[in-house]
């Protein structure tokens, strides 16, 4: 028998990690439980009232609990920092008055600073939630390890993120040399370190960069062309806003390198989805990404904010071909053993039964 089960959690669009992850396991696990979802991206105006934004919870709130009470399902909640965490704290309140078991699936790049902040009065409301948990999912062991200290070290499991894996494909001769960022538009994804580093690149080949995502924080695209343009690299840096689809595939084609600058991060899905193609990877040293990246193995590491590091890779990797078509494979064989769609679908589908 199929288990039951109601997922929560948003959609694409928005562009993101979470809504990317979401919308690939409703795909991948389809077939083997009976699955529906709540979508839980933001459907109000921008500047909406609190009375309004209330209103919508309320329904989904309504919508859980009948949901819950007719079929007694396992409730997945994906959930990250701050509002959302509180906002997810009721579900999960809500769905255990209703007789369902609770997967909590933390997702947020800075829940470590999110939990480090909260002074003891919201921590004691934290650990009370967690406690209401039936499991708590995490990306990494050393999410892991930061949730142990928070709940019952029992009922925390980890299942990395999942990705779809496309045959190795073979790098194309192309004049630019191409880096492609798949990050909104946001201080912590340090953009700006990466326009630094390409401005300081020599003029031995000619030179792309390529950022792609939503506008997170107001103003920030405009300040990172105005960074372009003051550092003198205006024409080789292209800033389109969000992509999807076909077009997001033709970036993928187009790319020598995938860069990610974060600050924080959880486990990207931008970065699993380059890997998948065999594209090398420079990427920080943040949340799980070291449980993913050995260094010079399945790819390029670098400490955050540190533009001299990661000025040195995309040369390295611009002027040695064959690293890169090492890094790019070994990436892919790496990404196939522990990070396909198939594998995390697995584990959580084996986590169902076990709760059903």
């Amino acid at each position: 028998m199929k288990p039951q089960v109601l997922m929560l959690g948003p959609l694409p669009p928005p562009v993101g990690g979470m809504a990317s992850v979401v919308a690939n396991l409703c795909g991948a696990l389809a077939g083997d439980c009976d699955l529906s979802l709540l979508n839980t991206v933001k459907t109000t105006a921008a500047g909406r009232s609190l009375a309004s934004a209330l209103r919508v919870h309320a329904g989904l709130l309504t919508t859980l609990a009948r949901r819950c009470l007719a079929t007694r399902p396992v409730v997945h909640i994906h959930t990250c920092s701050w509002f959302s965490f509180w906002r997810n704290a009721v579900d999960v309140l809500v769905a255990k008055a209703c007789g369902a078991r609770v997967v909590l699936h933390i997702h947020g790049a800075e829940f470590h600073r999110f939990l480090g902040a909260l002074d003891p009065l919201r921590a004691a409301l934290a650990r009370a939630v967690f406690a209401r948990c039936d499991r708590v999912v995490t990306l990494g062991p050393r999410w892991r390890q930061l949730l142990c200290d928070w709940c019952d070290p029992s009922r925390v499991s980890v299942i990395a993120n999942g990705v779809a894996l496309a045959p190795p494909r073979t790098p194309a001769q192309r004049e630019a040399f191409t880096v492609v960022c798949f990050a909104n538009y946001e201080a912590r994804k340090a953009q700006d370190d990466l326009i630094r580093a390409v401005a300081r690149l020599d003029h031995c080949r000619p030179v792309r960069l390529v950022l792609l995502g939503m506008e997170a924080e107001a103003g920030r695209r405009a300040a990172l062309l105005a960074l372009a343009t003051s550092l003198g690299i205006a024409e080789h840096v292209l800033v389109p806003g969000p992509v999807s689809g076909e077009q997001k595939d033709r970036w993928w084609q187009a790319a020598d390198v995938f860069c990610l600058p974060s600050h924080n991060e959880g486990l990207p899905m931008a970065m699993l989805e380059a890997m998948a193609q065999a594209i090398p990877v420079v990427v920080t040293r943040v949340g799980s990404v070291p449980d993913a990246i050995e260094e010079n193995e399945d790819g390029l590491l670098f400490t955050p904010g540190d533009v001299d590091q990661l000025h040195a890779h995309l040369v390295r990797l611009r002027d040695e071909p064959a690293t890169a078509r090492r890094l790019g494979l070994a990436g892919h064989a790496r990404c196939a053993r522990d990070f396909s769609l198939a594998a995390s679908s697995a584990a959580l589908l084996a986590l169902y039964r076990e709760l059903a």
